[in-house]
């Protein structure tokens, strides 16, 4: 793994730090790539200026928020709304990917009808997306910290959703932070979900601070991500343990040795 395949995540590393500065850094770091979470309420026309003026480009951002959940039918067509704003937001950018969120279980609907909510939604906002030439990723996430209640929690789930959607532009977000807080077993996992994965997250475990701060066997973790062919970038979506900058060498040291 190259240090330029990394891709800091401007809102948990830099989070009271303009987008500009945060992107100085990233470059004076050596790294190419970056990642947020919500294009709104930032200045797009900006951000891809000063991207391009330092060589940088943002590998992914949200397409939809937690607010129109694809479990609920009846906001496929706010979250459809929101991904079309997204996938333009993204042309501006040249961004190729987003995040798709499937949202929170709902606490007044069976759990199949949501699933089948989801897999509905996700086929819609695919088909959106590869008209655009865009990839969405969806991200299941720990509902034992960070996410109570998230409807799509594991690995398996993630995968069986996205072989019933069955549709070429919609893969996996795999977050190793996330997935290794639901699965012990995590690393005997990684094979299978690798093939279908096109990007990236890693934080430590526990705390969700850069690589190298907690338990997760990092080197371990590398070895199996290149011995499946994954390519794509490392999104460095972790909360430093102390100033910035240190963090990100930090979290290059561990994850590029």
């Amino acid at each position: 793994m190259r240090r330029s395949d990394l891709a800091p995540c401007l809102d948990a590393l830099f989070a009271d730090v303009p987008d500009a500065e945060a992107l100085e850094v990233v470059a004076d770091l050596g790294m190419t790539r970056f990642e947020f979470w919500d294009w709104r309420g930032r200045d797009i026309d900006a951000l891809a200026r000063r991207m391009r003026a330092l060589g940088c480009r943002a590998a992914i951002f949200s397409g939809n928020t937690f607010e129109e959940p694809l479990v609920d039918a009846d906001a496929h067509p706010q979250a459809l709304a929101h991904l079309a704003r997204s996938i333009e937001a993204a042309g501006r950018l040249g961004t190729r990917m987003l995040v798709a969120h499937v949202g929170y279980s709902l606490g007044d609907r069976p759990p199949e009808a949501q699933w089948e909510a989801a897999v509905t939604g996700l086929r819609a906002a695919g088909e959106m997306a590869e008209e655009a030439g865009i990839v969405l990723a969806v991200e299941p996430l720990n509902s034992i910290l960070d996410h109570p209640g998230y409807f799509l929690d594991t690995l398996p789930a993630a995968l069986r959703l996205l072989a019933d959607v069955d549709r070429p532009s919609v893969r996996l977000l795999l977050d190793i932070y996330h997935m290794r807080m639901m699965h012990d077993d995590l690393l005997v996992r990684l094979p299978e979900a690798l093939p279908h994965t096109v990007h990236v997250h890693v934080a430590d475990v526990p705390g969700r601070r850069e690589p190298g701060t907690g338990a997760i066997d990092w080197p371990a973790v590398m070895r199996t991500l290149d011995a499946s062919g994954y390519r794509g970038a490392i999104g460095l979506e972790c909360w430093p343990s102390g100033d910035p900058v240190s963090a990100v060498r930090s979290a290059t040291e561990v994850l590029t040795r």
